[in-house]
């Protein structure tokens, strides 16, 4: 939620949803940013990885908090993912089991 706010333009909408799906819970996080290129989705849940936009460079991090995440919800027996598009924004999801 965080990074949805950062890397997003003021007075834009954040949308958050839950959804059970069958025995699952899926969250996601839908911002209105810049946008994620599709090689930086690859390593974005990688320890310390940061992505290298201009438009980013004001934005300050140490690439840890979606590792942690990720961490967090693997060990969960969960998933975490994002879809992404340049000048419209991502959707971050994460699912967990029920059960």
């Amino acid at each position: 939620m965080s990074n949805a706010i950062k890397y997003s333009k003021k007075g834009t909408v954040i949308e958050v949803k839950c959804e059970i799906l069958g025995n699952t819970a899926r969250v996601s996080i839908q911002d209105q940013s810049i946008g994620i290129r599709p090689n930086d989705i690859e390593k974005l849940f990688e320890r310390y990885y940061r992505v290298d936009e201009i438009n980013a460079k004001h934005i300050s991090g140490f690439g840890i908090g979606l590792y942690l995440s990720a961490e967090i919800i693997q060990r969960h027996d969960g998933r975490i993912w994002v879809e992404s598009e340049i000048g419209k924004g991502s959707t971050f999801y994460f699912s967990l089991p029920l059960t």
